[in-house]
């Protein structure tokens, strides 16, 4: 949806990454995987999807397209996945991008570009999962992923989310789609501190103790998001839940 609300996330999520309000890769994010993992679960239908998204800055591309493709090739060498012998390119812009399944069901992408005017290179490793991946594997790899980039000296924030189908139960409830994500949200032991709603879309940011990743919303903290957004064709609901935002089209 190109809402403002899916603008000021995705806004967030790069305030949160220049200004250093993000916790570095530790033992945590694995416990916050699974906790998100298997709070979502009974809400949501068998056949989710899952992505575990990890950002930060690592070496020297200074726009340089060789640079990049080394620091790429690199990377790529440390995450176990082929590397790509040229640039491909995004928005008009160049890019190294890399991918492989790692796991199955599971897709692991390297990205490396280069920002104007900074002389980092921007670094993204992610996972896609389909609902027919183990999830013990994909948190196995988030673990030994985590090692890697502790190891290279990257630091940044996971970023993990779970979307899928409202179940039968659920949808077939008396509950309201705002009732029911406050109901979500009482699951995770959050207090709502920033919400969203129009006519197909209810949506909101939560401070909970139970996570240790967060971003910073003006003067509130928020650890994770909830939104549920009923489609027009079909009147399923939508669940997509993320921590410590939601950086996916929902």
């Amino acid at each position: 949806m190109q809402k403002s609300w899916i603008l000021s996330i995705m806004c967030m999520t790069i305030i949160s990454i220049v200004f250093g309000w993000v916790r570095h890769a530790d033992a945590h994010g694995e416990q916050e995987a699974l906790q998100l993992l298997n709070t979502a679960k009974p809400y949501m239908t068998s056949e989710n999807q899952i992505t575990f998204k990890y950002t930060g800055y690592y070496g020297t591309c200074g726009g340089i397209d060789r640079d990049m493709l080394q620091v790429g090739e690199k990377l790529s060498h440390a995450f176990g996945i082929p590397q790509a012998e040229v640039l491909s390119e995004s928005n008009s812009h160049p890019t190294y991008t890399a991918k492989s399944e790692v796991v199955p069901g599971a897709v692991s992408t390297v990205t490396v570009a280069s920002p104007q005017g900074q002389s980092a290179c921007y670094v993204v490793l992610r996972l896609d999962a389909s609902h027919e991946a183990e999830q013990s594997e994909l948190v196995m790899w988030q673990e030994q992923a985590g090692e890697q980039l502790k190891k290279l000296g990257i630091n940044g924030q996971w970023n993990v989310m779970v979307q899928g189908y409202v179940n039968e139960q659920e949808q077939s409830g008396q509950k309201s789609s705002t009732e029911l994500v406050n109901s979500i949200a009482q699951a995770f032991k959050g207090k709502i501190v920033e919400n969203y709603k129009d006519q197909n879309t209810v949506s909101a940011s939560l401070s909970s103790r139970e996570f240790q990743s967060s971003i910073k919303s003006g003067d509130k903290t928020v650890n994770l998001q909830i939104a549920l957004h009923q489609e027009s064709t079909t009147g399923k609901l939508r669940l997509t839940i993320g921590t410590p935002i939601i950086t996916m089209e929902y």
